[in-house]
């Protein structure tokens, strides 16, 4: 099958926990999966996908990443999160693990940056301490995919990940921002560039213009740290405009800029957002104008159709227990016995 085109590799853990959740791979195609075709998908089946990982975790340290699949706990085949979790707790320790890499890219969009969000201004702050480093997540597996989240560390999103699965109230700060109908400035030209007396090289700097809100500065030091949270906003941008109505492949008029990345990328036609914007020439080098590998309906931006205007901090359903809208009798993906809406196990605990 198309779907074993990859790499295994053989993990021992040695600790009580993994440091993990486990998702299926049908619930990380708008996210994770994003970009993954659709028949490695559906041949993965309900085995085990890795969707989150506890930094400093033994999982971390085996060398498990995010999207790889956990197919075999101690020599026994896994078939589903449940099994995977159940196999691990009580598996002894050293406990061998086999897992699988697919052959795909793995969309993650979230990084440490520093940021500033608290002026009207759409250009650098004339100071580098006038910035705020904040760890970054578009969408993520616990918020909307239009969601803009910032933590205080990436520790900190942890806690408000294993939180919200385990159905606490999130302890930590988290400020936030909808990407619904905003736009990145002059984004056809790439990341803007401002240079500072007290660091060595330029910081690298994009400006999201959000409705109604003040202008979302976040910056790099570099192209490669700036860009899974750069790619990640200009696919939910690049989304809307889809849903709207907007074709990126339909003649008009073409915005011709450099490369900035050196990658050669072709231009793409001007965006149907007013002032310039979200998709423009990719400075990048990745193509904007493909199709939903999923078939997915452009009208409705939510693939698990919960309402959008929600006053949850993760712009989830208030009366939707389940964060991914499964029915109540889904089995807990984590372990727990009867569903999302029983006594929650902690999810972190393998």
């Amino acid at each position: 099958d198309q779907w074993w085109n990859g790499e295994w590799y053989d993990a021992r853990i040695f600790t009580p926990t993994l440091g993990v959740m486990f998702f299926k791979p049908q619930e990380l195609t708008d996210s994770l999966f994003l970009n993954t075709d659709r028949d490695i998908v559906e041949g993965l089946g309900e085995r085990p996908v890795v969707a989150f990982i506890v930094e400093g975790s033994s999982a971390r340290s085996a060398g498990v990443e995010l999207g790889h699949v956990l197919l075999k706990v101690n020599g026994t085949e896994v078939r589903n999160p449940k099994d995977a979790s159940r196999l691990i707790k009580e598996g002894p320790r050293p406990l061998p693990l086999l897992f699988y890499v697919p052959n795909t890219e793995v969309v993650v969009a979230e990084g440490e940056h520093m940021v500033k969000y608290d002026t009207r201004d759409t250009t650098a702050p004339n100071s580098a301490k006038d910035w705020k480093p904040k760890y970054v997540v578009i969408g993520g597996i616990i918020a909307q995919p239009w969601m803009m989240n910032m933590y205080r560390s990436k520790s900190e999103y942890d806690i408000a990940v294993i939180e919200t699965q385990a159905r606490r109230p999130v302890s930590v700060k988290v400020k936030q921002f909808s990407l619904q109908g905003a736009r990145i400035q002059n984004d056809w030209q790439g990341p803007q560039m401002v240079k500072y007396k007290n660091k060595l090289h330029p910081w690298k700097y994009i400006v999201v213009l959000p409705v109604a809100r003040n202008p979302i500065k976040i910056s790099s030091p570099n192209l490669t740290q700036l860009k899974p949270v750069h790619e990640g906003i200009r696919r939910v941008l690049l989304s809307q405009q889809r849903d709207r109505g907007y074709n990126p492949n339909s003649a008009g008029p073409m915005r011709g800029n450099a490369d900035p990345y050196g990658q050669g990328a072709p231009p793409l036609p001007a965006d149907s957002y007013s002032g310039g914007g979200s998709v423009g020439n990719d400075p990048y080098g990745r193509a904007q104008a493909q199709t939903d590998p999923y078939s997915r309906p452009q009208a409705q931006p939510d693939p698990y159709g919960r309402p959008q205007a929600q006053p949850d901090p993760y712009g989830r359903p208030q009366s939707q227990p389940d964060p991914y809208g499964r029915p109540q009798s889904q089995p807990d993906p984590y372990g727990g016995a009867p569903a999302y809406g029983a006594t929650p196990v902690q999810p972190y605990r393998y």
